[in-house]
């Protein structure tokens, strides 16, 4: 079966693999494992030599400190939760028009250098020659913070970034919906595959004081499901979807 590969990945991420339409739905290659703990590894990733289409879709299969099996894209340096690609023999609406797979990872969440805690990861993610970009059909930059201006760096000549502070409480849930107060929100741009954070103070100033401040890439879904109060919940994680 010939396959083009003018693959992109997003975050989750997504992962665009020329398929043609009459193709089967993805699976490894003849001989290769395709079970990786309880993640699907079909083809062009793959686990062992000769079952991956090059070093970048290369998956290892460890076992961590709690003896459950996980899966690493060692190419980004993160844990892979799913890999899926649509059936072209079935009607999917899980995937948009222009989406033709999905890779979920465990993302890094950035602090800033104020911070008295260790920091857990505080190297951004940068994917450039690579074949992944992060989702922006999928994924929001938040950020959490107090007298907080989070500018995402590396993705010239774009600005993006959003403002939180903690002056005063809303007259209505805010801090539920991430629209400024505590934390702020915005939306991911296209194409990108860098990912770090600049933190300034919001007003200009910086007096030595300030709390920590976070920002990453996440999941819309999990992010609007599961997260309740983010100043929190921030200090207990490490990485999200």
């Amino acid at each position: 079966m010939g396959v083009q590969f003018a693959m992109r990945i997003t975050f989750l991420l997504l992962l665009s693999c020329g398929l043609s339409e009459a193709a089967a739905p993805p699976m490894a290659k003849p001989g290769c494992t395709y079970l990786c703990g309880n993640v699907s590894i079909p083809y062009p990733f793959g686990i062992t030599a000769d079952c991956y289409f090059n070093d970048w879709f290369k998956i290892n299969c460890s076992t961590g400190n709690d003896s459950s099996v996980r899966a690493f894209l060692p190419s980004i340096d993160m844990e892979v939760l799913e890999i899926k690609f649509p059936d072209p023999n079935n009607d999917d609406d899980s995937f948009s028009s222009f989406e033709l797979g999905i890779v979920r990872v465990k993302m890094p969440i950035i602090i800033s250098s104020n911070c008295t805690s260790t920091d857990p990861s505080n190297g951004g993610v940068n994917m450039k020659g690579g074949p992944f970009y992060f989702s922006s059909y999928r994924n929001k930059f938040i950020s959490v913070g107090c007298n907080n201006m989070a500018v995402m760096t590396g993705i010239d000549p774009m600005l993006v970034g959003c403002n939180s502070d903690c002056n005063s409480e809303p007259k209505i849930d805010k801090e539920a919906n991430c629209s400024g107060f505590k934390c702020c929100q915005t939306t991911v741009p296209s194409g990108i595959q860098v990912f770090n954070v600049s933190f300034k103070s919001k007003d200009g100033k910086n007096n030595g004081s300030e709390k920590c401040k976070y920002a990453f890439l996440a999941e819309k879904e999990w992010f609007e499901s599961d997260i309740t109060n983010l100043s929190y919940e921030m200090l207990l994680l490490e990485r999200v979807p």
